[in-house]
């Protein structure tokens, strides 16, 4: 019998020397180990390394780190005192561009005997806009503050502003304001109204006023109320008691579109700081005293929902969109993400916003002016929030009903100049470009009663258009962009490190194998001569002999 039967038959009789030939395998392939350290060496600590440094970055880079700076923006965005936060929530430290269009009309004759009007945009006249927060008052238990907004506007004279001083035919809001309300409110009074109407303003030919830019817009047309005629002086001591109009005199007001909003306080809003949960920073709990407004029929449109404009939580969701109640438009306005792009070398989101279309979604049905009537995409009407019929959409028409635009003329919408945009960075939670673009209207008809009323065509009439603007220089940008510096810097990083220990226990892996192969046939050659002989064979037959009966000996 051959040695390798004699082998496999002891094996099959004596499973357990199976176990004795594995120890003895484990023990020479260990000695060859040992005897070739050296060569395992540097593979074993690449592997150690790698694996540690692919861990480690892991650990670290994608999940540790991450938190550690979203933890760091969370606590610095709460509006809570002495934070500096707190001191840009309270005083914008720059002045918004604050820009004014108004519509000159070159044919008010012709818009008296039924013609569209044809309107010439002027514009713009230019202001800063300092916004700040006073009769502040804070409430660490609820996290909550309450302040008073407050804009204050400054003539400006940058490069391709107007003067002011130019002279312009525009729709007369406050006539036109007055006829539509009685219309609406009380019609059987409108017979007085006409009275009132020629004795204030001495017989008018037109439903238009032509005044200098800046009477219309800040210092104020006057209207004479020393009159003793009844129904002129029964409407006199209405205007007298509107907080809109300034008192040139005991006798005399002062009707102008921006200039009762200069320097006065706003209605308070409660506001939630962020300090104990940042999702919460900004939104507002209350306005005027009320957690819900009573002007719309039903309870979602006279919520108050969202921010105030000025600053929304870090970290949203691009779905979420940005929402700010607008006190204006009795309304919250939710902006739509659009787009990624960059601002200044920031990474940032895009959004866009719109007046929507009560006409057709239900959510928006409650802004319609009766439960049966609705105006068409793209406008509002503001009756119910301010008590005067004036129609707010986008300037030019934009994304408003075609209707409109075409009843008019001399208007070309764009969404590049008419559009609202939002510059977005959200980690932050801030705007570092924004352009707030509104146009204000009002809706002429002919109403027989009023005989400069009585031709009129039946059309929404543009009066002026507004955009609020804001582009954030290099000094207020800087953090943001060294902050996405170190996270690019470190993302980078983190990228090497993680392929560099994927390829180091690649080749550590390898170098292994290698290195396990070349130990198993040096161990193979160090029992076997290398032409394949038998260590017996050569020997006698008693040699043989001997010899296997020396190797059961060693196996036993």
């Amino acid at each position: 019998m051959k040695f390798g039967k004699s082998k496999d038959l002891l094996f099959y009789f004596f499973p357990q020397l199976r176990v004795a030939k594995f120890s003895f395998d484990f023990l020479k392939c260990s000695y060859y180990l040992y005897r070739n350290r050296k060569k395992m060496k540097f593979a074993v600590k690449l592997m150690v390394s790698a694996v540690a440094a692919f861990f480690f970055i892991l650990i670290f880079g994608f999940l540790i780190f991450p938190r550690v700076i979203k933890g760091k923006i969370k606590s610095m965005t709460p509006v809570v005192p002495d934070s500096d936060m707190r001191k840009m929530f309270t005083k914008v430290p720059f002045g918004l561009d604050f820009k004014i269009y108004l519509f000159n009309v070159t044919n008010p004759m012709d818009v008296q005997k039924g013609s569209k009007p044809k309107l010439v945009e002027v514009g713009p006249f230019c202001y800063s806009e300092w916004k700040e927060k006073i009769d502040i008052s804070d409430n660490p238990k609820e996290d909550t503050m309450v302040y008073k907004p407050m804009d204050t506007f400054f003539k400006e004279h940058w490069t391709g502003c107007l003067t002011g001083e130019e002279e312009l035919t525009i729709l007369h809001p406050l006539m036109v304001g007055m006829v539509n309300t009685v219309s609406r409110t009380k019609p059987a009074m409108l017979s007085l109204i006409s009275k009132a109407v020629n004795a204030i303003y001495r017989k008018p030919s037109s439903i238009y006023l032509t005044a200098k830019a800046n009477e219309i817009l800040f210092d104020g047309v006057v209207i004479d109320c020393g009159i003793t005629e009844f129904a002129a002086k029964a409407v006199c001591t209405q205007l007298q008691q509107s907080p809109d109009l300034r008192h040139v005199s005991d006798t005399e007001l002062a009707f102008s579109l921006i200039g009762p909003k200069n320097a006065t306080p706003g209605k308070v809003f409660k506001i939630y700081r962020g300090e104990k949960k940042s999702r919460n920073l900004g939104l507002i709990l209350e306005y005027d005293g009320k957690k819900r407004m009573d002007v719309w029929p039903t309870k979602e449109c006279n919520t108050f929902g969202g921010t105030d404009g000025t600053i929304f939580p870090p970290f949203l969701k691009k779905e979420e969109g940005l929402e700010s109640f607008s006190p204006d438009l009795c309304r919250s306005l939710v902006a739509k993400y659009e787009k990624n792009t960059k601002y200044d070398g920031i990474p940032v989101w895009l959004y866009t916003a719109s007046l929507g279309d009560m006409s057709k979604n239900a959510d928006e049905k409650c802004f319609c002016p009766t439960n049966e009537t609705c105006l068409k995409k793209g406008m509002m009407d503001l009756f119910k929030c301010i008590g005067v019929p004036i129609y707010v959409s986008l300037p030019h028409f934009y994304d408003s009903d075609e209707s409109y635009l075409r009843a008019v003329e001399g208007l070309h919408p764009s969404k590049t100049l008419h559009g609202i945009e939002i510059y977005f960075e959200h980690m932050t939670g801030g705007p570092v470009s924004a352009r707030k673009r509104l146009q204000f209207n009002m809706p002429i008809e002919p109403i027989p009663k009023i005989a400069i009323f009585n031709d009129l065509p039946t059309l929404v009439h543009p009066i002026f258009w507004v955009e609020e603007g804001v582009s954030l220089n290099d000094t207020f940008t800087k953090p943001i962009k060294n902050l996405f510096t170190i996270l690019k810097v470190v993302k980078i990083i983190k990228w090497i490190i993680l392929m560099a220990s994927l390829v180091g226990i690649v080749i550590a892996a390898y170098l292994m194998y290698k290195n396990s192969v070349t130990l198993n046939l040096n161990s193979v050659h160090k029992v076997q001569p290398s032409d394949g002989a038998s260590p017996a064979d050569g020997l006698g037959e008693n040699e043989k002999s001997n010899h296997f009966n020396h190797d059961l000996d060693n196996v036993n």
